[in-house]
């Protein structure tokens, strides 16, 4: 399997959040994604194929039985060139083929899939690499429509450069969700962290927080929803699958 990061800049994502439904199961279900699931969704796809993908689980996964979001890992499709989502389309649609095939694994549950195009001057991804840490994961909108203009522009002039400059990441990227939601966030955030652990990043970011908005530089109309913190996992961790 070459391994070899390519350069052609991240043009969309597709975000699948997903579990093994037997959580006693699950080191074999992962083992499955990666040596199997992965390559068969690579092959099918052909010239269509991500970049590269890379598989996270939530740094404090939900525990069995008790309460919680309802997924425990996330994987991170990349697609390059100017029709991103037609391709994420295609890689949805091959889920279904391989499931006809009977190369689903029974376990394999996917709770949620969303497609993304990169969106504004935050737009250069950096390369899966064995560098990355881990990922804030930040759904996020204005709480009211008629201001998106506004708040993107502070997002973009203030909050990222704040964000950035209280060393807890080493890079941010900002997506817009297609196809829309009417209700709920249609942006993401993520961030790279490079420190040992994310919960630095996580520390290091809630600490400039009281002082940011104290200095009234946090927009009223801004909203953050879903948060996630990831790890890399899996065979290829943060340096992801490539074919």
């Amino acid at each position: 399997m070459g391994q070899q990061p390519q350069t052609t800049q991240t043009t969309g994502l597709l975000i699948v959040c997903s579990k093994c439904n037997k959580p006693a199961e699950e080191a074999a279900w992962s083992a499955w994604y990666d040596d199997q699931h992965l390559p068969d969704l690579f092959a099918h796809a052909g010239d269509d194929a991500p970049k590269v993908a890379t598989r996270f689980e939530q740094s404090r996964k939900p525990e069995p039985g008790m309460p919680g979001m309802g997924f425990s890992h996330v994987t991170i499709y990349e697609f390059t060139g100017a029709d991103p989502l037609r391709k994420a389309a295609r890689l949805v649609g091959i889920d279904a083929e391989l499931r006809a095939e009977g190369r689903i694994l029974k376990t394999h549950s996917v709770i949620d899939a969303q497609t993304f195009t990169v969106h504004g001057p935050y737009a250069t991804k950096p390369e899966p690499s064995a560098a990355l840490r881990g990922h804030i994961l930040a759904w996020v909108f204005p709480n009211d429509p008629s201001r998106e203009t506004e708040w993107t522009t502070w997002y973009d002039h203030e909050h990222v450069p704040d964000m950035m400059d209280s060393g807890a990441f080493a890079a941010a990227t900002r997506w817009e969700r297609s196809p829309r939601v009417a209700y709920g966030p249609n942006f993401i955030t993520l961030y790279d962290v490079a420190h040992s652990t994310v919960d630095i990043a996580v520390q290091r970011s809630a600490a400039v927080m009281p002082g940011i908005i104290a200095a009234g530089r946090k927009h009223e109309t801004h909203t953050g929803a879903l948060t996630l913190t990831l790890v890399p996992t899996g065979r290829y961790r943060g340096t992801g699958y490539r074919s």
